[in-house]
C-alpha cells in the first residue's frame, strides 16, 4: 500500500551503485511516517538494493537520504562519485575490523584513537 503515491514521485531515482533511473516496480516502501519514509531501491542495471530514508520536504518534494549531498564542495563531490562501489569483500573486512574495535565511536571517527582503542591482537 502506498497512499502517498510515493512509489510514483520517487521513480527515477538514481541508483547509488551504476547511477540508472530505479522504476516504479524496483522501489518497495518498508514503511512510511508521513514525513518520514523507509524505502528499498532495487536497479535492474546492476542488481543492487538500496535501503533509504525519504523525508519529506516543505515543498512537497520527497528527498532521498542516498541522493547527492549539496553540502559537500565539488572536489568531495567527484572524489566520492568516481569511487567503486563497496563490495562483500569490503564489508567483511568492515566487519572484522569493528570485532576487534576496542574504542568508541569519536575516536574510530576522528581517528584519534585513545589508550584502549584499536582492534584486539
Amino acid at each position: 500500500m502506498d497512499p502517498r503515491g510515493l512509489r510514483a514521485r520517487l521513480t527515477g531515482a538514481g541508483c547509488t551503485s551504476c547511477g540508472a533511473a530505479i522504476p516504479v516496480d524496483g522501489i518497495a516502501i518498508l514503511a512510511d511516517r508521513g514525513d518520514l519514509a523507509f524505502v528499498e531501491l532495487r536497479c535492474p542495471a546492476c542488481g543492487s538494493r538500496t535501503l533509504s530514508v525519504v523525508v519529506a520536504r516543505d515543498d512537497a518534494t520527497p528527498r532521498l537520504d542516498t541522493a547527492p549531498h549539496p553540502e559537500l564542495d565539488p572536489a568531495t563531490e567527484a572524489r566520492l562519485a568516481g569511487a567503486p562501489a563497496l563490495d562483500e569483500e569490503d564489508v567483511a573486512a568492515m566487519g572484522r575490523f569493528l570485532a576487534g574495535w576496542q574504542g568508541d565511536l569519536r575516536s574510530l571517527l576522528d581517528g584519534t584513537g585513545g589508550a584502549d582503542a584499536g582492534p584486539r591482537r
